[in-house]
């Protein structure tokens, strides 16, 4: 296969340079011969401007560069800058074979392809929109994927280029030029084993008119919940409070009464009182019906009720030649509520009380689900004001964006009653109170509310540019600088168990980053073109922090080809980081009776969490190094490329959540665990801690499959129109002067109804294919392309270590030590997506297995250990745009612009399983305890309205 060097002649307009894609296949030679067309003023059907033949310009070219080698290069519209080519490029083809309703959605359906191992913690990679900046993420979230273009996937050192640190991935969505809709959405789910459901509505406008664009979205969110009656569980300790009430000697363990006893005929210390006791007084025989489970379970839940509601504008503009703004603004409401158990009161029961048979006081411990359940309630609100303004100088690119974020959350826990006036009754002998019935309302007083709230602010600007500075033989140096600011304020106060807390913290943040691009070798200028085409890159952060003073980063890394189909990526980078606000001076939030498996002890228990800020932390310094291989494999023919990245990273003085209780951690951390006499684990401070160093190491590769299929279905999906197409909602798509109309400005529904769309989809758009309608309409009778894909990314960690303090044995946990309840780190992950689109039919399967871990739990002398077995999960989805059925929608008008998606999570309803030692499962790892959903249905209705 012929490759091409674009000539002087070329550039000059003697030579036509569409002629010189036709050698080149795929999505390159249509970019190319897109980027040639605009340039000649060359249509593709191999005519000029002016009508003439431009195959005798073939034929001269073609004698003149015969034997040579040729190529020609383009930028697409909207790519991103710099010498690094995308990982992966989706086109709009490849977008609808996701079946994806929004850019938030084709986000999640990519993230195998979009993560990174280098970011703390992960999140979303870094979002750019036609390669420029944009104020945040909100801008392009609810965006409709059938006014995308393409999605350029691109490696973390892209990042650098725009001002941001390299620990994310960058993905670039490029937009349509015309593109206008409206989109309705309902949606439905719920478990297979039932217990709750799922509810979520959007409606969404779009209207894309070159630079310009406006977007509004509102949607609802909303889910019940799930409580523990409502799964196969075992409770985890069996209370001594009942609704009925159970009773005990005073101490808890001598016998309740002689009496008792001798009809037992054995000694009896706990009893459980009869159903009839809440009617009046019963005999003491009456008690001997054992004790009463105490089980609390429809009144806490697994998952608790929330509901969102949000509203979301978007307005783009050019405001000066070169100069484009967008402004943004989102408001957000949530609520939550989680059931907590119920009301529970320890009476002691005088003997010569009128309801009590027993010759002595009794210990009676009582539930009350009369007076509900103890629940937490959650609401919070945002604001989100997000602008940016891009502009293009002569050989600079420059952007100014700015956010300021404000959100306000309470939570409220009700904390149950206050017995004392129960107790005041039963020490009087009166006798209208009986303690075994519902209590009367005119004794029930609520203890005080725990409560917290916390506000906080947060307000950013930064300015950006980039572009070359001087020409050295391999090609340009070129920079990036990026300047910023930062105020941030979080409050927060709490009010806990009669006492108040308060917390106060603020920063100011000021940073500076430069970047800097050194070409080294070059195939394209002949500059040591044997070694292929390098590029290093060097990079500096400094941070100013108000409260934890200057913070610096740097990184070094080269980007090497060595010939066409493979790129080599080898960085590093020194970071310095401190602790969020958040994590500094979150309000102190309680929340009893939590299943903890506790490690040392071997045994589950119900414990009581403090979760919440930590004042102390300190900031961390992260090292990472990254070596990633990007290869093309097949030239012609379907797309299959294959990825490779070796990680490693050491993090000193690591800002981690307190791990599980296991014996080494309670050992670092004394004060963190408090347990009764007899010992057993009854509360556990969450708080973060910093550990001494924390160390890993992981290879990721993976395959990336991509087959057009050619649709059988028409473009257009009417099948009763005559005559060429007409745009939809009566807007011509004008091409711009001296250009070229787009020639796939589609009818909405031969996109599956994708009413609206205006302009090309990728390489199609390019292409050359047919003739085109007027006004831009679609090209008659010509079919989408559907697809066969498949990714499959495998992870091996090498290591995985924990120092929590020096002097303290290494956790590794790949061998056996835990920092969570969920196990070690499994050594092996699988990520499977796959998927099949053709005719307006869709179904996609995605996959993610994980190797079995184990913990060796207990202590020295006692050892114990856990087994967390193998975990897969398989999910599918099944989509069908009605509007691509010609029959259905002929007779059926309404369902032009209509999709239908049936889903099922989880298909095999597989959880995790654990046992210990003896094979045996411990309560706290019941299969519903570890995941209460299980195999999950949801249908989804959609519709574009055009």
């Amino acid at each position: 296969m012929r490759r091409l060097i674009l000539l002087t002649s070329i550039l000059m307009g003697s030579v036509s340079p569409a002629a010189l894609a036709a050698p080149l296949s795929g999505q390159d030679a249509a970019a190319q011969a897109a980027a040639a067309q605009d340039a000649s003023g060359q249509d593709a059907g191999g005519q000029d401007a002016g009508g003439q033949d431009a195959s005798t310009e073939d034929t001269a070219l073609d004698e003149l560069i015969a034997g040579e080698e040729i190529v020609v290069r383009a930028d697409m519209r909207g790519a991103v800058a710099g010498d690094i080519a995308p990982d992966e490029v989706l086109t709009a083809d490849d977008i609808r074979s996701y079946g994806a309703s929004s850019i938030g959605d084709l986000l999640d359906a990519i993230s195998p392809q979009t993560s990174s191992a280098r970011g703390r913690g992960g999140g979303r990679p870094v979002i750019l929109l036609n390669g420029r900046r944009i104020s945040g993420w909100r801008e392009l979230r609810d965006i409709p994927t059938e006014a995308i273009e393409r999605v350029d996937i691109l490696p973390e050192e892209v990042a650098l280029k725009y001002g941001y640190p390299a620990d994310q991935r960058v993905v670039n969505f490029v937009l349509r030029e015309r593109f206008r809709s409206i989109t309705g959405e309902v949606e439905a789910g719920m478990p297979t084993a039932g217990g709750f459901s799922s509810q979520e509505a959007e409606l969404d406008i779009l209207r894309i008119a070159g630079e310009a664009r406006i977007s509004f979205h509102v949607g609802y969110e909303g889910r019940s919940a799930l409580t523990e009656d409502e799964r196969d569980i075992v409770s985890t300790r069996e209370s001594l409070f009942d609704r009925y009430g159970n009773v005990t000697a005073p101490d808890g363990s001598s016998e309740i009464d002689p009496g008792l006893s001798a009809i037992a005929g054995m000694p009896v210390t706990l009893a459980g009182a009869p159903a009839g006791a809440a009617d009046g007084p019963v005999g003491l025989g009456d008690f001997l019906g054992g004790a009463n489970s105490g089980s609390e379970a429809p009144y806490r839940t697994l998952q608790g009720s929330n509901q969102s509601f949000t509203v979301n504008g978007v307005i783009a503009r050019p405001i000066a030649d070169r100069v484009n703004a967008t402004v943004n603004i989102e408001l957000t409401a949530t609520e939550s509520e989680s059931l907590l158990g119920l009301s529970t009161a320890t009476l002691m029961l005088p003997g010569g009380s009128p309801f009590s048979p027993f010759a002595d006081d009794v210990a009676l411990y009582r539930a009350y689900p009369s007076l509900g359940a103890l629940d937490r309630d959650t609401s919070g609100q945002t604001i989100h004001v997000g602008a940016s303004v891009n502009g293009d100088g002569d050989t600079w690119r420059w952007s100014v964006t700015g956010n300021y974020d404000r959100a306000t959350s309470e939570t409220i826990t009700t904390t149950g009653i206050d017995a004392a006036p129960f107790q005041s009754a039963l020490d009087a002998g009166d006798p209208a109170f009986n303690p075994f019935a519902a209590p009367p309302l005119t004794l029930v007083s609520f203890l005080p509310l725990d409560t917290s709230r916390s506000t906080s602010n947060n307000g950013t600007v930064e300015a950006q540019a980039s572009g070359p500075l001087f020409r050295m033989p391999a090609g340009d140096v070129s920079t990036s600088i990026r300047i910023g600011g930062e105020l941030s304020d979080y409050e927060s106060r709490a009010f806990r168990s009669g006492v108040t807390s308060a917390s106060d913290v603020s920063r100011q943040t000021a940073s500076g980053q430069w970047n800097l691009d050194v070409p080294i070798a070059s195939r394209r200028e002949g500059v040591l073109d044997a070694i292929g085409d390098l590029t290093l890159n060097g990079n500096v952060e400094v941070k100013e922090l108000s409260d934890f003073g200057t913070l610096v980063t740097y990184g070094y890394g080269a980007n090497w080809s060595p010939f066409e189909p493979v790129r080599l990526i080898v960085s590093v980078t020194e970071e310095e980081g401190a602790p969020s606000a958040t994590q500094l001076g979150n309000p102190t939030v309680v929340t009893p009776n939590v299943r903890v498996f506790d490690y040392t002890r071997g045994e589950s228990v119900l414990v009581t969490t403090i979760g919440g800020g930590n004042p102390g932390l300190q900031g961390d310094r992260r090292h990472v190094l990254k070596v990633g291989l990007n290869a093309n494999i097949l030239e012609d023919g379907p797309d299959l490329r294959f990825s490779a990245e070796y990680v490693r990273s050491r993090t000193d003085n690591a800002i981690a959540g307190l791990p599980a209780p296991t014996a080494e951690i309670e050992a670092a951390f004394p004060d963190r665990f408090v347990r009764d006499a007899t010992g057993q684990l009854v509360t556990v401070d969450n708080r973060s801690v910093n550990f001494a160093r924390t160390e890993r190491e992981q290879i990721r590769y993976g395959l990336n499959f991509s087959l057009p299929l050619r649709s059988e279905a028409p473009e257009r999906a009417s099948g009763d129109r005559r005559g060429p197409p007409r745009p939809q909602g009566g807007e011509e798509a004008r091409p711009g002067r001296g250009q070229q109309q787009d020639g796939a400005g589609q009818q909405g529904e031969g996109n599956g109804g994708n009413g609206g769309e205006r302009s090309g989809s990728g390489e199609n758009a390019r292409s050359g294919e047919g003739r085109r309608g007027p006004g831009g309409g679609g090209r008659r009778g010509r079919s989408r392309e559907g697809r066969i894909r498949a990714s499959l990314y495998h992870t091996v960690h090498l290591r995985d270590e924990v120092l929590i303090r020096e002097g303290l044995p290494v956790l590794d946990l790949l061998g056996g030590s835990a920092t969570g309840n969920s196990g070690g780190q499994p050594r092996h992950e699988i990520e499977l997506d796959a998927g099949v689109f053709k005719n307006g039919l869709g179904f996609r399967i995605d996959g993610n297995w994980q190797s079995a871990t184990r913990v060796d739990a207990g202590t020295s002398a006692a050892p114990e250990q856990l087994r967390f077995g193998s975990l897969a999960t398989v999910d599918a989805r099944l989509f069908v745009n009605l509007g691509e059925q010609r029959s259905l929608v002929r007779d059926h008008r309404w369902l032009r612009g209509a999709r239908v998606s049936f889903s099922i999570s989880n298909i095999f309803d597989a959880r995790r399983k654990v046992t210990d030692a003896t094979g045996a499962v411990p309560l706290s790892y019941q299969p519903d305890l570890i995941d209460p959903v299980g195999r999950r249905v949801e249908i989804e209705f959609r519709k574009l309205f055009f």
